[in-house]
């Protein structure tokens, strides 16, 4: 490759990651199939939890991970390890629990 196309191309990608930083999307997403919609702050527990390592690799335990108390819930919600596999438990968003890599924040009210 050479210079000019390198330099486009990298152009092209800062232009790509600051559109992305310059607006919030993650309030904007809806649920596909297979997807769970939780509210943005409890979303943001769990994208913190997932970004710190989460479950512990290679080890099928069962454990609290963390607990928040989540403002726009009003509820205690829990990111737990059950079986190797990190999930969500919060009373309003996902009362029976689900996979953390299922969640997607709520679309943001119009």
């Amino acid at each position: 490759m050479n210079t000019k196309n390198t330099f486009l191309l990298l152009a092209f990608a800062t232009a790509l990651l600051a559109a992305g930083c310059a607006a919030d999307k993650h309030d904007m997403v809806k649920a596909e199939a297979g997807q769970v919609s939780v509210c943005t702050k409890c979303y943001d527990q769990v994208r913190k939890v997932r970004g710190t390592g989460g479950p512990r690799g290679g080890l099928a335990t069962n454990r609290t991970i963390t607990t928040h108390m989540c403002e726009d819930c009003k509820n205690e919600m829990t990111i737990y390890e059950q079986d190797g596999v990190m999930k969500v438990r919060c009373p309003t968003c996902a009362p029976e629990g689900v996979d953390c890599d299922r969640c997607v924040p709520k679309a943001a009210a119009k």
